[in-house]
């Protein structure tokens, strides 16, 4: 039986750890970047719901009178709420609809839906998991309207 002396064991033990470094490390990251892509469609799903509740209010109704500043009005409370979070998104990536239609048995109802949508940019790019450089999420929420 042959003797291994113990700076060949720790030699070997040196070359496995260079090679299975760099593979945990990416995956690590990897966890790391979508748990942050699952936080941030959290939140735009809050944002959502809380445009769509806003929005819903009678005072927020768009009506005929003035209805790009009730809109812009309902968009900012989402952007505000994005920014709490430190997301940034524009009006532009707001959609609100307060003639959504929702059936309540045999009757149609009316209510207000929000839509965000938001472009992530990921960490690390260009591996068999995660070969995009971003990420489009979406939050959407739906309110019955109270007017």
């Amino acid at each position: 039986m042959k003797q291994v002396h113990k700076s060949a064991q720790s030699g070997t033990v040196l070359v496995e750890f260079a090679i299975v470094l760099p593979l945990m490390v990416t995956m690590f990251l990897i966890i790391v970047d979508l748990g942050f892509v699952l936080r941030e469609h959290q939140i735009l799903q809050n944002a959502a719901r809380e445009g769509a509740r806003v929005s819903a209010l009678p005072a927020n109704w768009i009506n005929p009178v003035n209805p790009a500043a009730k809109a812009d009005t309902i968009k900012q409370v989402v952007v505000a709420y994005m920014a709490q979070e430190n997301i940034t998104v524009n009006t532009s990536q707001i959609t609100v609809n307060q003639q959504y239609p929702i059936q309540v048995g045999a009757l149609t109802v009316s209510g207000s839906q929000v839509i965000v949508t938001y472009v992530r940019p990921l960490f690390i790019t260009g591996t068999p998991l995660l070969p995009t450089p971003q990420v489009t999420l979406t939050g959407q929420a739906i309110f019955r309207n109270l007017y």
